[in-house]
C-alpha cells in the first residue's frame, strides 16, 4: 500500500518545485472532494517503498479564513498523511515558522521540514545551524537547494526512515503569556471527557477557540453544547479586556515572540544586507508609471514570442493536417464518410490542432514569468488601478489565470477572503481571453493582419482587460457592494526559472487543449459538418447550418458580419476553438477565409468572440462557485457588452472609411 505523504508551505516557498523534484511526470491534477480548490497528486518510488504525494494549497497559517487553509487543515486534521512535509524559506524563516508552529501545535509528529532555498539564505549571510535547528524543533530537518535538485535524495531518505519508524520526533510547542496559557488550560479541561478528546489535540482545540476560529467554534458547539460554550467564549473576552486587544492577534504576536527566542539560537546573520539587485529592480518594476509601462512591455514581448515561435509552427501543422486530409480523400470510397472524416473530423480538429504550439508557448511565457517572480510585481502596479476600480489586486492572480483558462480562474477566486472581492473577480473573468481565445484571435490576426499580428492580439486584450475593470467598477457600485479588503501580497525573490519545471507547468495546462481537441471540438466538429453539408439536395433555404445562422443574420449584420459567423459564434458557447473549426468546415482553407472578410470584419469577429458568452464550462463553474443566478447575469452582460463593442467598431471603422 502507498504511504501519503503531504508537502505544506506557505506560498512561494519552492513547494511546487519540490514537488516535481519528487514525482517528476508521474502527477496529476483533480480537485479536491467537495470543492473547486485545485488538487495536485503525484507518485515516487524510494528503497522499494512507493510514495503519493499531496500538494496542499500555500497558506500562511492554519486559521480558515479561506479556502486554502480549510483545505490543508482539513486533510492536516483527518490524519491522512503518513509524513507531512513542512517546506519552509531558508531566506524568510520567521514567517516559515510561524506555520510550523501551527502544524507541531496540532500534535502532529509525522512531521519533516525541508529547508529549502539554503543557498539564497547563505548569500545574504543568513548561516542556519541545521543540527541545532533540528534538536531545538525536535523534528528531521533537511536542507534543500530544489531548484537544483540539492537534497531532494535525503529528504526521500528521511520520508522513508520515519515511515519504517526509524525515526523519534519530539517536536516542540509554542508557549504563551502565563494569562494565556491559564486560559488554554482552562478551556482543555472543559474539552476532557468529549469525544474531541479522541480526534483532536485539546491544546490546539483550546489555542483555536481563543483564536475565535468559526471552524473549531462550530465543532466544539457540537460536542459541548451553546451553554459550555458560552461560558468559554466569557472567559475568553474578559481576557480580550485586560489585554485591550483581539485573542488572534494576541497568540499571534506571542508565537512570533516565541519563534524569535528559538531562532536566536540557531540562526547568525554574518553581514548586514544592504539594498539588493532585487530591491533596485523592484523600484522601477513596481513604480506607479514606469512598473505600468514595463507591464505593457512585458506583455507585448509575451506575445512577439508566441506569434514568432509559434506561426510558423501552426502553420507547418496547418499544411500537415491538410496534406493527411488530401492523401487520405482518395482512400474512402463512400462520399458521405469521406465528407466527414476529411471535411468535418481532420478539417475541424485539424484547424484546432494546429494551433496547439500557440497555447504552449502561452502557457510557457506565463509560466517563465510566473517563476521568474514577476507576476507578484505586476500584481503590485495592477492594485494601484484596480483599487479605483473596486477590486483589490489580489483579484490580479485569477484575472492572470484566465489567460490560460477561465474555468481554473474562476475557481481560483476562492483564495479571496472577502465575499464582495470574490463574486465581482468571478463575474469578470471571463472577459480575459482565455488560451482558446488566442487560437481564434491569432488565426484572425494571421490571416487578415500579417504584419502586424502581436499589435493586433495585444489591442484585443487589452481592450477586453479595460472592458473587465470597467464591468468591475460598475458591479461594485450598483450590483455587489460592499467594504473594499486590504491589498496584502508577498514579493518572492527574482529567480533564474527552473525550466524543468516551467516545462512541467506548460505542458500540464497545455494539454487540456489537446483532450478538448479530441473530445469536445471533435463532437462540435461533427456536428457542424453534418449541419453544413445537409440537406444534400439544396434548395432556397440552403443547409441547416445556414438556416440556424439565418435566423440570426440580422442581429450579426448590425456588426458587419454574416450568418457564418453566427453558426461559428453559436457552437463557440461549446468551446471557443469551435469558432475557427467552424469556419475551417464552412470555407475549407485559410485562403478562402481571407477572401470572404474584410480586415474589419475579421478584427470585429476577434473582439466579439472575445467578449460574447463564455464557454459552457467556464458558465459551469461560476454556478458551482456561486450560484444560477451570478451564472445567468454573466450570460447576459456579456452578450449585451458585446453587441455593443461589436456594433459600435463596425460603425466606426466604416465611417473612418476601413
Amino acid at each position: 500500500m502507498m504511504k501519503v505523504i503531504a508537502l505544506a508551505g506557505n506560498p512561494n516557498v519552492g513547494k511546487t518545485t519540490i514537488f516535481n523534484a519528487l514525482t517528476g511526470l508521474r502527477q496529476h491534477v483533480g480537485n479536491w472532494p467537495g470543492v473547486t480548490v485545485e488538487k495536485k497528486e503525484g507518485v515516487f518510488e524510494h528503497k522499494g517503498q512507493k510514495f503519493l504525494v499531496v500538494d496542499l494549497p500555500g497558506t500562511y497559517s492554519l486559521t480558515t479564513h479561506s479556502i486554502d487553509e480549510l483545505v490543508a487543515r482539513d486533510f492536516l486534521l483527518k490524519g491522512s498523511a503518513d509524513v507531512v512535509v513542512n517546506v519552509v524559506d531558508a531566506t524568510a524563516l520567521m514567517r516559515n515558522l510561524f506555520l510550523t508552529m501551527e502544524i507541531l501545535e496540532m500534535g502532529l509528529k509525522n512531521v519533516i521540514i525541508a529547508l529549502n532555498k539554503i543557498d539564497l539564505a547563505e548569500k545574504r549571510g543568513i548561516q542556519i545551524n541545521v543540527k541545532r535547528m533540528e534538536e531545538i524543533l525536535g523534528v528531521p530537518v533537511v536542507p534543500l537547494n530544489a531548484r537544483e535538485g540539492i537534497g531532494i535524495d535525503e529528504l526521500k531518505d528521511k520520508i522513508v526512515q520515519m515511515t519504517r519508524g526509524e525515526i523519534k520526533t519530539s517536536p516542540i510547542i509554542p508557549r504563551y503569556d502565563p494569562e494565556v496559557e491559564r486560559e488554554i488550560r482552562h478551556i482543555e479541561d472543559a474539552l476532557k471527557g468529549t469525544e474531541l478528546a479522541r480526534d483532536y489535540n485539546l491544546r490546539w482545540l483550546a489555542v483555536k477557540l481563543l483564536q475565535r476560529d468559526d471552524g473549531v467554534i462550530k465543532l466544539v458547539l457540537r460536542h459541548l453544547g451553546s451553554e459550555k460554550l458560552d461560558e468559554i467564549m466569557r472567559h475568553i473576552g474578559e481576557v480580550e479586556e485586560r489585554y485591550r486587544r483581539a485573542m488572534d492577534l494576541i497568540i499571534a504576536s506571542q508565537k512570533y515572540e516565541f519563534i524569535d527566542g528559538l531562532m536566536h539560537r540557531f540562526v547568525k546573520y554574518t553581514h548586514e544586507q544592504g539594498e539588493t539587485l532585487s530591491d533596485q529592480l523592484d523600484r522601477f518594476l513596481t513604480h506607479p508609471v514606469y512598473g505600468l509601462l514595463a507591464l505593457f512591455g512585458v506583455f507585448y514581448l509575451l506575445f512577439k514570442f508566441v506569434f514568432a515561435l509559434g506561426l510558423p509552427l501552426q502553420e507547418e501543422l496547418d499544411v500537415v493536417f491538410s496534406s493527411f486530409g488530401e492523401w487520405l480523400a482518395p482512400q474512402i470510397a463512400n462520399e458521405t464518410l469521406r465528407g466527414l472524416v476529411v471535411d468535418g473530423i481532420i478539417a475541424g480538429v485539424g484547424s484546432v490542432l494546429s494551433f496547439f504550439p500557440l497555447v504552449f508557448l502561452l502557457f510557457l511565457a506565463l509560466s517563465i514569468l510566473e517563476d521568474v517572480g514577476y507576476m507578484a510585481r505586476a500584481a503590485v502596479v495592477m492594485e494601484r488601478i484596480m483599487r479605483k476600480f473596486g477590486l483589490p489586486g489580489k483579484s490580479f492572480i485569477p484575472l492572470v489565470l484566465a489567460f490560460g483558462c477561465n474555468v481554473p480562474a474562476v475557481m481560483a477566486t476562492r483564495t479571496l477572503d472577502d465575499e464582495r472581492d470574490r463574486i465581482i473577480t468571478m463575474l469578470v473573468n471571463p472577459l480575459i481571453p482565455c488560451s482558446a481565445r488566442l487560437s481564434v484571435i491569432s488565426f484572425l490576426a494571421g490571416a487578415f493582419f500579417a504584419s502586424h499580428q502581436a499589435l493586433v492580439a495585444l489591442s484585443i486584450y487589452a481592450t477586453a482587460v479595460l472592458l473587465a475593470l470597467l464591468v468591475a467598477w460598475l458591479l461594485s457600485r450598483f450590483v455587489v457592494r460592499g467594504e473594499e479588503s486590504p491589498f496584502i501580497i508577498e514579493l518572492p525573490e527574482y529567480l533564474i526559472p527552473s525550466w524543468k519545471t516551467v516545462a512541467l507547468h506548460s505542458w500540464e495546462r497545455s494539454k487540456e487543449f489537446i483532450k478538448k481537441a479530441g473530445t469536445i471540438i471533435l463532437l462540435g466538429s461533427v456536428v457542424i459538418w453534418y449541419l453544413s453539408s445537409y440537406p444534400v439536395q439544396m434548395g432556397t433555404g440552403g443547409s441547416y447550418a445556414e438556416r440556424l445562422g439565418a435566423l440570426f443574420e440580422p442581429y450579426m449584420k448590425l456588426m458587419g458580419l454574416d450568418w457564418k459567423a453566427a453558426v461559428s459564434l453559436l457552437f463557440g458557447i461549446i468551446a471557443k476553438e469551435n469558432v475557427i473549426s467552424t469556419y475551417g468546415i464552412i470555407y475549407g482553407s485559410e485562403e478562402a477565409i481571407a477572401g470572404a472578410m474584410t480586415p474589419l470584419q475579421a478584427y470585429v469577429l476577434g473582439m466579439v468572440t472575445t467578449l460574447y458568452v463564455p464557454c459552457i464550462a467556464t458558465i459551469g463553474a461560476i454556478r458551482a462557485e456561486s450560484n444560477w443566478k451570478w451564472a445567468a447575469f454573466t450570460v447576459v452582460y456579456m452578450i449585451g457588452l458585446a453587441s455593443l463593442v461589436g456594433i459600435l467598431i463596425w460603425n466606426v471603422g466604416t465611417a473612418l472609411g476601413y
